[in-house]
């Protein structure tokens, strides 16, 4: 059990939804060229043949609509909160709502990652569980790059002075 809570958060957002159109202002990538990216990262990564893939992407496709129509449902429940002060009543059934459809999403992500089992090998699927995490860390230490910011490097043999009285 705590393996594949653990594997759905990995895969918690192959397809996470973005809103497009403020990507599109902040001069990004468009959702055409995002998703060609993941494809062919996926196919690259999960070492795909030409047959698994021709199986795989429809269903991956299929997914993320899915993906989106849970994401879309939580954008619009959060765009309804009101301005006025609500009720205790009234957040804790938001809470509980936005939980559920993070609930949903969670088995999502592991229903369609292990009803691949007959497309995909076992270390794919783990590979594929834990795709969104290695990209995302990939971009994030690119963007950091971009920026200009050096990671710190530690010093191994630094031993800690005491401060203070």
């Amino acid at each position: 059990m705590k393996f594949i809570l653990l594997f759905s958060f990995l895969t918690g957002a192959i397809a996470q939804n973005y809103d497009w159109d403020v990507k599109k202002n902040r001069d990004r990538k468009s959702p055409e060229k995002v998703e060609n990216m993941i494809i062919w990262r996926l196919t690259e990564d999960l070492d795909l043949t030409t047959n698994q893939a021709e199986k795989f992407f429809p269903r991956f496709r299929e997914h993320r609509k899915s993906l989106e129509e849970l994401g879309k449902q939580e954008r619009e429940m959060i765009a309804n909160i009101d301005s006025e002060e609500p009720s205790k009543k009234d957040v804790k059934k938001m809470i509980e709502e936005i939980s559920k459809l993070r609930q949903n999403r969670i088995e999502l992500e592991s229903e369609f990652v292990l009803n691949l089992d007959d497309v995909l090998a076992p270390d794919q699927m783990i590979r594929l569980g834990v795709f969104k995490q290695r990209m995302m860390m990939e971009i994030r230490g690119e963007m950091q790059d971009g920026k200009g910011k050096k990671k710190r490097k530690k010093k191994k043999d630094r031993k800690r002075r005491r401060r203070g009285f």
